[in-house]
């Protein structure tokens, strides 16, 4: 009887050890779910518009830009082209992924002298970026 009252007692220290480590597990769980998250890494967006190109008989400005991120390029990341309005606000005219090295390249057909910049919206690892405005000339 004696080793039937022990086996009862081993069970319910058991039993006890487990629901308390088990509570322990759930606990540490929700702590990590309620942490926040890593913090996202800088980046930096250049800009320079390129040499005009001719193709099929007609003149393009190229805009040109590479995103970083510690001198690191960033490929396949998403990059919009904003055009400024004429009452100032920036307009997406177009959207390009970085190429392997980071580049991107737009060509603008412009019949009024406008500014560009380029925006890098950001990422769940890295932080949002914009270039600084360059200006593509009426006839250039």
């Amino acid at each position: 009887m004696l080793a039937s009252v022990k086996a009862k007692l081993g069970a319910v220290v058991a039993v006890a050890a487990i629901a308390t480590s088990g509570a322990m597990a759930v606990s540490g769980v929700a702590d990590a779910a309620t942490t926040h998250p890593a913090a996202r890494l800088f980046t930096a967006l250049s800009i320079k518009a390129a040499v005009p190109v001719t193709r099929h008989g007609r003149t393009f400005d190229v805009i040109a830009g590479q995103l970083t991120s510690s001198g690191t390029p960033l490929r396949f990341k998403l990059i919009w082209l904003e055009r400024q309005g004429p009452k100032g606000h920036w307009f997406i005219v177009q959207r390009e992924r970085t190429r392997l090295h980071g580049w991107v390249a737009y060509r603008v057909r412009e019949r009024q002298t406008t500014n560009f910049r380029l925006v890098f919206p950001g990422s769940p690892n890295f932080r949002p970026a914009v270039s600084t405005p360059v200006t593509i000339t009426a006839g250039s």
